[in-house]
């Protein structure tokens, strides 16, 4: 739940910034993939030392 819940609050804050993505679309992708990959990165990387030390 908390994960989700992060990533809907990201989205109701950069959704107005994302506006912007409008106008320029490419930009707009690219900063999405790059919030929510940064996301997805510190996700995995959590889960990843979380088996690592028992």
């Amino acid at each position: 739940m908390g994960a989700s819940t992060g990533i809907l609050l990201l989205d109701i804050i950069f959704r107005p910034f994302l506006k912007f993505g409008m106008k320029f679309p490419i930009i707009g992708i690219v900063l999405l993939m790059a919030i929510y990959g940064y996301i997805a990165y510190l996700v995995l990387k959590s889960t990843y030392l979380a088996e690592n030390n028992y």
